[in-house]
């Protein structure tokens, strides 16, 4: 064993420490390392030490950017350095990794404790979590669609405060969720609070915290969901139900980054990004005073507005399809293959007052229905059963969508007798949209007669 430790008390320590530790000399040769690194990189007592460090770890730093030898040339310990090691047998776990540098009696460096703790789990929960909230998950091609995906990534790069309207069902929080995941936070927490679902005693303690004794039920200090959200991001849904006593409050923390929980006088400073949603109109609420104007200006800074479904029609064969690979993966005993076109079809004419949650709900209940694989006009609880069609077209789950659409204006235009303006109606496209889409797809009425203009 090196001098470089000389207590035996500090060793002990060190060995029985829950992160990972490496003690390394100023050639990075190993001279001690505890029980938790050996378990974590797979090798046995003794094995790892007076050999160089990286080619232990096998660090995703060591050519490069070696954390020692920047700790080193900084003269200074770092924290919280991510990086990837290689276990022995070559699986990669990732971690955060401390240096600190081990000083003589002069001061002088003569080597460095590397702590590291396995963050592997945490990490790939944060991929799934990315990945789910990415833009491509958030469905449409529609114009005004293409239009949130620009802002979304626009305002994510920011800290500002962010207004998600739009009616329910839209996807309001999946826009919540994008900015959060794309954002400079996006490693921190993301903390929701339902403003409609609590009464005002309880969705001010649930935002602010509360002290015990503050009321009758509180036995012990209650941290609230703004200090728990600081230094990642708050979504306060349906900002429009919270009180004016609770308003006032909100005012303070976006003004100063100030609270006090609830029957305390003492000030907590938090540092939250916040983004509001809200279905209703807000500037109506400021004209009835059931809204505060000073705090819809210091929330309305960046305002993002979901179209409802009813605008997008072009949208529903995508989201149709989208629903449909999520549905199948939910119930693999059902075998969901597909869905005819006549319920396509059906479903491009529906109005949906529950917007898209709506169109995922009839999905998935008419998957339940289906008895063949193939969701029917029959399956859909809006429509009334129909005759049975030998051999039906039906898009599959994993078919071109371009076929989809193909077969959808085709179907149509015979049903509406071949009229064009009535046809780009129901599909929520212009006239001229449709005629390329026909062009396009080789769509062309049978001789017996021209396509109509009604």
């Amino acid at each position: 064993m090196n001098d470089l430790i000389r207590d035996p008390h500090a060793l002990k320590v060190l060995e029985n420490l829950s992160d990972g530790v490496i003690v390394t000399n100023l050639e990075r040769k190993i001279v001690f390392i505890n029980e938790r690194a050996r378990n974590l990189l797979g090798y046995a007592e003794g094995e790892a030490v007076e050999k160089r460090c990286k080619t232990v770890t096998h660090s995703s730093e060591c050519e490069f950017s070696c954390p020692m030898t920047q700790a080193i040339q900084l003269d200074r310990d770092l924290k919280g350095v991510e990086m990837w090691y290689q276990t022995k047998s070559g699986q990669q776990i990732r971690c955060v990794t401390n240096v600190l540098l081990l000083r003589d009696e002069a001061g002088k460096v003569v080597g460095g404790v590397e702590l590291f703790t396995d963050i592997t789990q945490l990490y790939q929960l944060q991929e799934k979590a990315e990945e789910r909230f990415a833009f491509s998950n958030i469905v449409g091609k529609n114009k005004a669609m293409r239009e949130v995906f620009e802002l979304i990534q626009m305002v994510a790069e920011t800290d500002s405060t962010v207004m998600i309207t739009g009616e329910s069902g839209t996807g309001k929080e999946l826009v919540a969720n994008a900015i959060h995941y794309n954002s400079l936070r996006k490693n921190r927490v993301f903390v929701k609070v339902n403003c409609a679902a609590l009464n005002e005693g309880i969705l001010e303690s649930e935002i602010f915290g509360h002290v015990r004794g503050a009321f009758t039920g509180a036995i012990a200090d209650k941290m609230g969901r703004f200090e728990m959200a600081h230094g990642g991001t708050i979504f306060l849904d349906e900002i429009a139900e919270v009180p004016p006593a609770t308003q006032v409050k909100l005012l303070r923390v976006l003004q100063e980054g100030q609270l006090e929980r609830v029957g305390s006088s003492k000030s907590v400073t938090v540092d939250a990004r916040v983004i509001a949603a809200t279905n209703r109109e807000l500037e109506a609420a400021l004209e009835d005073g059931s809204f505060r104007r000073d705090l819809f200006y210091r929330l309305n800074v960046f305002r993002i507005h979901l179209p409802p479904l009813r605008e997008r029609k072009e949208d529903i064969p995508l989201l149709v399809d989208h629903f449909l690979k999520k549905v199948s993966a939910k119930m693999p005993s059902k075998h969901i293959e597909g869905i005819e076109t006549d319920a396509v079809a059906r479903l491009i004419e529906y109005k949906f007052p529950g917007n898209i949650r709506e169109l995922e709900n009839l999905i998935e209940h008419a998957a339940i229905r289906s008895r063949d694989g193939t969701i029917r006009l029959r399956d859909l609880p809006l429509a009334t059963p129909v005759e049975e069609v030998p051999n039906p077209q039906f898009f599959q789950i994993h078919s071109p969508l371009e076929s989809l659409e193909r077969d959808l204006i085709l179907k149509l235009l015979e049903a509406n007798d071949w009229k064009i303006n009535r046809t780009a109606q129901r599909l929520g496209i212009s006239r001229v949209t449709l005629w390329r889409k026909m062009k396009e797809y080789g769509i062309q009425k049978e001789p017996d007669g021209a396509a109509k203009e009604g």
